[in-house]
């Protein structure tokens, strides 16, 4: 990414150099040219050299941009038990829905294993959860996908699709699950 971007930055740096050749050229043109047939040949190179250079340098800006999102991302996730979509877009100083989608990417990426609780709208680590809970992947009544759904003991929450009570099949767990770690700190 730094090669790309110092490659980009070179290349800008030939695009201005024609440019600067252009203008004098303009101002003194060779013998037997008149000043505009002088000024083109700069032009051309210097905006060859400019398309290349731009996009080099401004995607090697963006993919950096996108990596310090990710890893800002990350550090979010693996730091707290549960967070909403809001709290994490305004942590983060982006949208509800680049928030979210970077939720998912992290919990894809980085095995973090994180069940949503629709009544609290939070997202929590399954094996930080310290109360009997279920996750349900699947309502029973309508088989929609709810993606992974915890539901403490005794709560009763409503499938989105169908409005009936999610059940999970499942025993209830005693808390965090054996054999697997919290977060990658």
């Amino acid at each position: 990414m730094q090669v790309r971007r110092t490659l980009g930055g070179c290349v800008l740096t030939i695009a201005g150099a024609c440019y600067l050749l252009a203008a004098f050229m303009f101002l003194d043109p060779l013998e037997g040219t008149g000043r505009f047939d002088s000024l083109v040949p700069g032009l051309f190179f210097g905006s060859v050299a400019l398309v290349p250079g731009l996009w080099l340098y401004l995607g090697a800006r963006a993919a950096a941009r996108e990596k310090e999102l990710t890893e800002r991302a990350v550090g979010l996730v693996r730091s707290h038990d549960s967070f909403t979509t809001d709290e994490f877009a305004r942590k983060l100083g982006v949208d509800y829905a680049k928030a979210e989608e970077e939720i998912l990417q992290v919990a894809q990426r980085e095995d973090a294993d994180l069940v949503f609780h629709r009544p609290d709208q939070k997202w929590m680590h399954r094996g930080r959860l310290t109360v009997k809970h279920a996750v349900v992947t699947k309502c029973p009544s309508c088989g929609a996908g709810v993606g992974a759904q915890v539901v403490f003991e005794g709560e009763s929450v409503a499938c989105q699709y169908c409005n009936q009570p999610l059940v999970a099949r499942e025993e209830l767990h005693p808390g965090p699950r054996r054999g697997i770690p919290p977060a990658k700190l």
